[in-house]
C-alpha cells in the first residue's frame, strides 16, 4: 500500500529490513521557476539552476538518511540498460558526471542511494533479502520503451545476481501516467508489438474512449511476474501523474515544460 507523508511517497510493499525508500512529488523543494517547482531533480528542466537541483537532491536523500554525495544516477535514455552501483560511485550524476547512460542500477552495498527520474514513466524499486538475511535493491526508470524491452524482468534477475531469489523479491511501481490518461498512437502500438509480441501489446495497448492507451504500470507488472515475482509481492501505486499536476510533474501534462520527479532506495 502507498501512503503520503512529508512531501514523498512510500509502498508497505518495501518495508524490508535495512532498507529505505522514497517516490518523490513535485513538493518540499527549493526550485522556484513556475515549471520546476519545487521539488526538481533533473539537471537542464524547467530552467532550474544546477544548485537548486543538487540541494533537492540533497533534501530527496535526506527522507532516507543519506545525503546528496551518497546519490547514484545517470542520464536516462528510455533503455533496459542497468548497471551495478558499488560505494566508488556515490555522487555520481550528482557531483560529478555520470559514466555512463543507463535507465537503473542495483547494489548490495551499504549507504549507496539509487536514483530514478521519472515524469509519467513508470519509477519501479525492488528490495529483497538474501539467504544470509542481508538485502539487495534495484531501482528503474521505466517508461513504455523500457517497460516493452522487459527492464522489469532485467531487474529482477540483477536481484538474483546478487543473491536474491525472485520468491524474496518485493517491487514497488510509483505513481506513474495512468492507462485511463495515456494517450498513444498505432506507430507506439506497433513497436510494442515488435519488442514484445502482439499479445503483449494487445494486453497492454488497447482502445478506450475512443483512441489507443497504454499501461504502463501493467507492462511492468507482467515483466515482474514472467520473472517469478509473486503477484502478492507486487504493489502498483495506481497514482496518475498526468491527472494531478500540482503535485506531480507530468511531461504530458505540461507539454514538456516541466521539472521531474527522484525515486530512491538505500541500504542502510
Amino acid at each position: 500500500m502507498f501512503t503520503f507523508h512529508d512531501d514523498i511517497y512510500t509502498s508497505s510493499m518495501l518495508d524490508v529490513p535495512g532498507v529505505r525508500h522514497a517516490f518523490s512529488t513535485r513538493l518540499g523543494g527549493v526550485s522556484t521557476s513556475e515549471a520546476a517547482a519545487s521539488m526538481n531533480v533533473a539537471f537542464g528542466k524547467g530552467g532550474d539552476s544546477e544548485e537548486n537541483v543538487r540541494r533537492n537532491i540533497g533534501i530527496l536523500a535526506s527522507k532516507v538518511g543519506a545525503s546528496e554525495a551518497d546519490v547514484v544516477c545517470a542520464p536516462q535514455i528510455h533503455s533496459a540498460d542497468l548497471r551495478f552501483a558499488d560505494e566508488k560511485r556515490r555522487g555520481e550524476g550528482v557531483l560529478r558526471p555520470a559514466e555512463a547512460k543507463c535507465d537503473g542500477s542495483y547494489t548490495d552495498r551499504r549507504g549507496v542511494v539509487l536514483l530514478v527520474r521519472t515524469a509519467d514513466c513508470a519509477p519501479v524499486l525492488l528490495a529483497g533479502l538474501r539467504e544470509d538475511g542481508t538485502p539487495a535493491v534495484c531501482a528503474v526508470h521505466a517508461g513504455w520503451r523500457g517497460a516493452c524491452a522487459g527492464i522489469a524482468l532485467i531487474a529482477v534477475g540483477a536481484m538474483r545476481s546478487l543473491g536474491v531469489e525472485p520468491q524474496n523479491i518485493r517491487a514497488a511501481i510509483g505513481p506513474c501516467a495512468s492507462f485511463e490518461r495515456y494517450e498513444v498512437g498505432e506507430d507506439m502500438r506497433a513497436e510494442v508489438e515488435q519488442a514484445a509480441g502482439a499479445d503483449f501489446a494487445a494486453r497492454h495497448v488497447r482502445s478506450f474512449d475512443g483512441a489507443l492507451h497504454a499501461d504502463v504500470a501493467g507492462m511492468n507488472r507482467e515483466f515482474l511476474l514472467a520473472g517469478g515475482v509473486a503477484a502478492e509481492n507486487i504493489d502498483v501505486a495506481a497514482i496518475c501523474t498526468v491527472g494531478d499536476p500540482a503535485r506531480f510533474h507530468s511531461h504530458r501534462a505540461t507539454k514538456g515544460s516541466r521539472g521531474t520527479m527522484g525515486n530512491v532506495i538505500v541500504i542502510e
